[in-house]
């Protein structure tokens, strides 16, 4: 089977004819205005980038997998105003999107337009691929997948120079892991919205219940821009829900 492949320096995964992104958080700069931090929306720049990924890479499907937009219990303005608006314009460019739920969309039924086809948090299966966004444990069928694409940690990782200074870089990760005697692989995904903070892996692990339920056997992390640094995390289990 074809390894689903990261768009270096994209924060997106190509599959084929599928584009995947996550973690979006659409709304996320409503949180940070409530914190005295005020800033304009990100969400244009978000909206073009995926579409001219959409274009370039002549995709007809896209996959978000998870947290498309941020503010939990109720949504904001923002989030009302924007969602429906980005669907329109990538509709432009694919034939399909479909969405799989994460732990910051509940309610986005609600405005989401009905083009969308919605997958609860238990996952969703595509070409022998399994897409789900990792705060809930995905259900049997996504999980026999050879391959699983996971979400929700925004992984990083911390690294250190000789004079103790840290620098904090968002990574990809590839792990090779068992579950029920079974090996299988999966590839974590980074946040798609730079404005969103990280789970160190290499201080912190990866959250979730899924990362408690397997044995990495291998890990392979990758910068944004490609660099491989090999396997760093510190522990393979989460350290929060």
């Amino acid at each position: 089977m074809e390894f689903p492949q990261p768009l270096w320096n994209q924060r997106a995964l190509l599959k084929g004819s599928t584009l995947v992104v996550c973690d979006l958080h659409i709304g996320y700069e409503r949180e940070l205005e409530k914190k005295g931090i005020y800033i304009t929306t990100r969400t244009p720049q978000m909206v073009s980038k995926i579409k001219e990924m959409l274009v370039q890479h002549k995709v007809d499907c896209l996959i978000i997998n998870g947290d498309l937009k941020h503010n939990i219990p109720k949504a904001s303005w923002q989030e009302y105003d924007e969602i429906p608006r980005a669907i329109d314009e990538w509709l432009k460019a694919v034939d399909e999107i479909h969405l799989v739920v994460g732990n910051h969309d509940g309610g986005i039924e609600n405005y989401l337009p009905m083009d969308v086809e919605v997958h609860d948090s238990r996952g969703y299966r595509r070409d022998g691929v399994g897409y789900f966004h990792g705060h809930a444990r995905p259900r049997d069928e996504v999980l026999d997948s050879d391959i699983l694409v996971v979400a929700h940690s925004h992984p990083s990782v911390t690294l250190v120079d000789n004079l103790g200074q840290r620098n904090k870089l968002a990574c990809w990760v590839r792990i090779k892991y068992t579950l029920d005697e079974i090996e299988r692989e999966a590839v974590v995904m980074p946040n798609f919205n730079p404005l969103l903070g990280g789970i160190s892996i290499n201080e912190d692990g990866y959250l979730g219940p899924f990362f408690r339920d397997i044995t990495v056997r291998e890990e392979n992390v990758y910068l944004l821009d490609g660099t491989l640094l090999g396997g760093v995390s510190s522990k393979a289990d989460s350290r929060r829900g």
